[in-house]
Order: structure tokens, then C-alpha cells, then sequence
């Protein structure tokens, strides 16, 4: 595929620049033990369960969350509220990029290309989380569903995007892990699209064939599809 005519870079934020797996367990393993005290009749194991199964879609929200928690549990010492309050103070400093995430992003953004980030939820937070991964300088648009009014894989955030970035849709190529929320649209805007698959994923749930024009296992990969010369570290020797 012709990928001279890319000028922009769009990405998912959870599960494509942030590793949302690993960011997750950590705030778990420490929300739980930061209220170990209310939770006596709780254990870890349980906690974890739920909250994962309630958390399943990317940007679950958060108020619903716990006070379904609060009621599985039977927890009379806490509102949810509290625990609420908790994740808003603290999710912020569990929040981990891959291990290629700022190599990949610093080749990008010298090369040239327009950077952007699509995330569905509260702006607030998203804009915490691209901070926090330390990627704001790359970064030239973040488009959330709470400032465009819909949430992926409605085309109306894909457009929003496209416009902040003042490209066309075949200028643009489109990353992410989700084939609902970020393949499948992608490819019906006419952006190339790029599948981040992950070793955890559901064979059942990647994308078809023909919505799908590159699969990659790391985002460093990246670099190959666009010719984008990696850096060669000097080991002394000619």
C-alpha cells in the first residue's frame, strides 16, 4: 500500500499508546489496599474480578462502577463517592505507556507527521493521562467524546479530528487495538488502518480482513510501514 500521501497520525489512547492492562492492575492491587480497612469482608481476588468485569469497556463509567460495587459487596462504611473520589485523585499516577511508546511517537513527530489522539470519556481525564504518559509535546489534538458530543465509532469524533489536524481522511493513518471502535471506522472514513494486536486478544474479536491494511504486535512497527529509519545504537566499532 502507497503510504506516501500520510501527513497524520491518529491514535487510540487505552490499550494503544497507554497499556491499559498494566495500568489497571496497578491501581486495583492499591485502591484496594488504600481502603483494606473498609473491605473487610472483601477479598482481593473478588475485588479485582468485579471491578475488571464492570471496567470492560474502555472508558466505563466510573460513578456506575462503584456504586455497583458498593452494592456486590455489601460495603456499609463507604459510599461510593469515596472510592469514586479515590480513582480521580490517584488513576492519574497509574497510568504506563508501552515499553515503544515515546521512541515511537519522538521518530513520528520528527519526521513530520501531525499527531493525534482520539479517546472516548471525560476530557479531564484523558488530558491527565496523555500528561501523564509524558507525550503532550507530541501530541497536536486529543479528541474525546465528552467535547465532540459522540463517542467512537460514531464518525462525527473521527471528523472532529480530521479537521483540528486540517487533513483529509486519506492523509491519515489510523491506530488502534479495537476492531469496533477503531479499525472498522477507520477504514469506512478511508484513513489507513493499523490493528495494535496484543498476545491477550480474542481471536473472535479482531477485525476482518478487508477493514484491516497492516497488523502490528508493537508500535515500533510502525516505523517499517512508514520507512521511517530507526535509530542504530553505536556499540563502539566501525
Amino acid at each position: 500500500m502507497d503510504v506516501s500521501q500520510i501527513k497524520a497520525i491518529i491514535f487510540d489512547l487505552e490499550g494503544t499508546l497507554l497499556d491499559r492492562e498494566k495500568s489497571r492492575e496497578k491501581f486495583i492491587e492499591e485502591q484496594y489496599e488504600r481502603f483494606h480497612d473498609y473491605f473487610v469482608r472483601v477479598q482481593f481476588a473478588d475485588y479485582r474480578k468485579k471491578f475488571i468485569e464492570l471496567d470492560d469497556d474502555e472508558d466505563h463509567d466510573k460513578p456506575d462502577l462503584y456504586k455497583e460495587m458498593i452494592k456486590q459487596f455489601n460495603i456499609d462504611r463507604l459510599s461510593w463517592k469515596d472510592l469514586f473520589r479515590d480513582f480521580e485523585m490517584h488513576f492519574y499516577r497509574y497510568v504506563f505507556p508501552f515499553h515503544d511508546t515515546h521512541y515511537t511517537l519522538k521518530k513520528l513527530h520528527n519526521a513530520g507527521y501531525k499527531i493525534g489522539v482520539i479517546a472516548n470519556g471525560k476530557s479531564k481525564i484523558k488530558q491527565h493521562r496523555v500528561y501523564a504518559l509524558g507525550i503532550e509535546d507530541y501530541v497536536n489534538h486529543l479528541s474525546t467524546s465528552e467535547t465532540v458530543g459522540f463517542r467512537k465509532p460514531h464518525p462525527r469524533i473521527y471528523e472532529d479530528i480530521v479537521e483540528k489536524l486540517e487533513v483529509t481522511p486519506q492523509e491519515v493513518l489510523y491506530v488502534g487495538d479495537d476492531a469496533l471502535n477503531d479499525v472498522a471506522p477507520a477504514h469506512a472514513m478511508e484513513m489507513v488502518s493499523v490493528w495494535y494486536r496484543h498476545e491477550h486478544h480474542d481471536a473472535d474479536l479482531a477485525p476482518l480482513a478487508s477493514e484491516m491494511d497492516y497488523e502490528i504486535t508493537s508500535l515500533e512497527q510502525l516505523l517499517e510501514i512508514l520507512h521511517i529509519p530507526k535509530e542504530v545504537e553505536s556499540n563502539g566499532t566501525f
